[in-house]
C-alpha cells in the first residue's frame, strides 16, 4: 500500500522538532506505536499526540487522574462533560481506559455535587416542570465558581451534561464488568430523573437545552439570544431550544441504559429504555427535519426551525440511527455545510457577527465525528478528508494562548489546536486540545495504522 498521500499531508511535521528533542526525559505510559511501514511524518505526529495527551493527564480534584481539556495541563482542573464524551468515544476509551473510567465517574460525581447551582443572572423560563435553581455569586469570565466546583454551571452546559452516559457505555462495552454496568444503570436513571426529565417537553417529545457543546451565551447562537458579556440580566434562550445534536445524544444515552439493564438482568427496564430511544428517534425525525431531509440546527422556543444545519447534529443523528440508509446520506447535509482544509464548518450559514469560536469556525473533533458518520452512512472511506483537516490542526503560534502551560519554546514540537477560523482557515484557541488530539488518534485507530488490535464497541462504528 502506498502512503504517499499521508507523507505529503503531514510533511509539516518535518518543520517541528521531534518530541524527544524537546522533552528528552519523556517516557510514554502508552505502549502503542505506529506500524513500521507508516510514513515518518505520520509517526512524528503520533509521537506528538501521545506526548500532548499524557501532558494533559493531571490529578483529578475528585481523586485519581483525568484528562484536562487542553493546554498541556491547563484549564484549572475543570471537568467538561462534552470533552469527556468526545475524547472517550474517539480514542481514549480504547487507549487509556483506566484514566477514562476515573474521569467519567468523577464527572458524574461533580455534577451530582453541583446540581443546578448556577451563576447570578442565568435563568430558565418556559419549562413546564419547575427546576429548583440555587443562585450563586459568580460573574462571567470569573474563575470563582469554576475553582470552587471544578466545572462550569449546569445552565451553561445543558447540552454538555448529557453525553457522559454514551461515553461510559462505550468504555464499559470494551472493558467493563457487571459492577460497572450496575453503577452506570443506577447513575443513569438518577440523572434522567433529576437532571434530564425537567427539560423534556411531552408536547413534541424532545429535550430542551443548548447544542451538544456550543455554550449558551456565545456567538454560536442568534444575537437575539443574548451574550453574557456584562453583569446585567440576559434572557438565556439557548437553554430553551431543542437541538438535533443534544437530542441525538439522548437517544444514545437511552440505548446505553437499555444495554446496561440487560447486563444486570433487568429485562423489563431494558425494554423500557429501548422503547424510549425509539420514541425519541421518531420525535427527532418528525420535529427537527427540514423539507430537504436534513436536520435543523435546533427548534426555537416558538416552534420554528432554525434554517441552518450543524455538523455534529447531522453526525449524531446518523450515529444514533435516527435515520439510516439513503435518509442518513441526505441527513449529512453535504449541500448545506461548508468544507475546507480546516474541515467541516461547525454549522452554516454562519451568523452575521465577526467573532469566531462557536461561529465562523471548524473544529477538528467535530469534523472527525462527521466523517465517521459519513463512513457509516455511505460505507466509503473518508480518510483523506479527515487526515487533511487533522494535519491542518497541528501548528505553532508566535503568541500562544494564556491557557497554555509553559513558554513557546516548549511547543517547538508543534501542537494540536482547538479550532480554526473559517475565513483564514488558520488554527485558533488553546494548544494541546484533548479532543483535537483524540480525533487524530481515532484516525489512526480506525484506519489500522497502529501496532494494536482495536476492540470494537457497540456504541461507535
Amino acid at each position: 500500500m502506498s502512503y504517499v498521500f499521508l507523507e505529503e499531508t503531514f510533511k509539516k511535521m518535518q518543520n517541528f522538532k521531534k518530541v524527544h528533542e524537546v522533552a528528552p526525559d519523556f517516557e510514554p505510559r502508552l505502549a502503542v506505536r505506529m506500524k513500521d511501514e507508516m510514513p515518518e511524518s505520520l509517526k512524528r505526529a503520533w509521537d506528538l499526540a501521545v506526548f500532548e495527551t499524557e501532558s494533559n493527564i493531571r490529578p483529578c480534584p475528585y481523586g485519581g487522574e483525568y484528562f484536562t481539556a487542553g493546554g498541556r495541563g491547563g484549564w484549572h482542573n475543570m471537568l467538561f462533560g462534552q470533552d469527556t464524551t468526545a475524547i472517550g468515544l474517539l480514542a481514549y476509551n480504547t487507549l487509556y481506559p483506566e484514566v477514562m473510567r476515573n474521569q467519567i465517574r468523577s464527572y458524574a460525581l461533580a455534577r451530582l455535587n453541583v446540581g443546578f447551582i448556577s451563576p447570578k443572572y442565568w435563568e430558565v423560563e418556559d419549562c413546564e416542570k419547575s427546576i429548583n435553581i440555587d443562585m450563586d455569586i459568580w460573574f462571567p469570565h470569573s474563575r470563582e465558581f469554576c475553582n470552587r466546583y471544578n466545572m462550569s454551571p449546569a445552565l451553561n452546559r445543558t447540552g454538555q451534561d448529557v453525553g457522559w452516559l454514551w461515553a461510559a457505555g462505550d468504555l464499559f462495552d470494551r472493558c467493563g464488568d457487571r459492577v460497572d454496568w450496575a453503577w452506570l444503570f443506577g447513575m443513569g436513571e438518577l440523572f434522567f430523573e433529576h437532571f434530564y426529565n425537567p427539560f423534556f417537553d411531552e408536547g413534541d417529545g424532545l429535550y430542551r437545552g443548548s447544542a451538544s457543546f456550543i455554550d449558551a451565551g456565545t456567538p454560536g447562537y442568534p444575537a437575539s439570544f443574548g451574550e453574557f458579556t456584562s453583569q446585567e440580566a440576559r434572557n438565556n434562550t439557548a437553554t430553551r431550544i431543542k437541538p438535533a445534536s443534544t437530542n441525538a445524544i439522548y437517544v444514545m444515552n437511552m440505548e446505553v441504559l437499555a444495554h446496561a439493564a440487560e447486563q444486570v438482568g433487568r429485562t423489563s427496564d431494558s425494554a423500557k429504555w429501548k422503547r424510549r430511544a425509539d420514541e425519541l428517534r421518531a420525535a427527532i425525525r418528525n420535529n427537527l427535519r427540514l423539507e430537504d431531509g436534513t436536520f435543523s440546527y435546533f427548534k426555537h422556543p416558538d416552534g420554528t426551525l432554525e434554517p441552518r444545519c450543524e455538523a455534529l447534529g447531522a453526525a449524531y443523528c446518523v450515529l444514533a440511527d435516527v435515520v439510516t440508509g439513503d435518509e442518513a446520506v441526505t441527513a449529512l447535509a453535504k449541500n448545506r455545510l461548508q468544507f475546507g482544509k480546516a474541515g467541516v464548518s461547525l454549522f452554516y450559514p454562519f451568523y452575521d457577527r465577526q467573532r469566531t469560536h462557536h461561529n465562523n469556525s471548524a473544529w477538528p473533533f467535530a469534523s472527525t465525528l462527521y466523517y465517521i458518520a459519513c463512513e457509516k452512512a455511505t460505507g466509503k472511506s473518508h480518510m483523506e478528508a479527515d487526515a487533511s483537516q487533522l494535519a491542518a490542526a497541528i501548528d505553532i503560534h508566535e503568541k500562544l494562548s494564556h491557557n497554555a502551560v509553559g513558554q513557546i519554546e516548549n511547543y517547538l514540537t508543534g501542537s494540536f489546536f482547538e479550532y480554526a477560523g473559517w475565513s483564514s482557515q488558520k488554527t485558533c484557541g488553546t494548544p494541546a486540545q484533548s479532543w483535537s488530539i483524540a480525533a487524530f488518534m481515532n484516525l489512526c485507530l480506525r484506519n489500522g495504522w497502529l501496532d494494536t488490535d482495536v476492540i470494537k464497541g457497540r456504541f461507535m462504528p
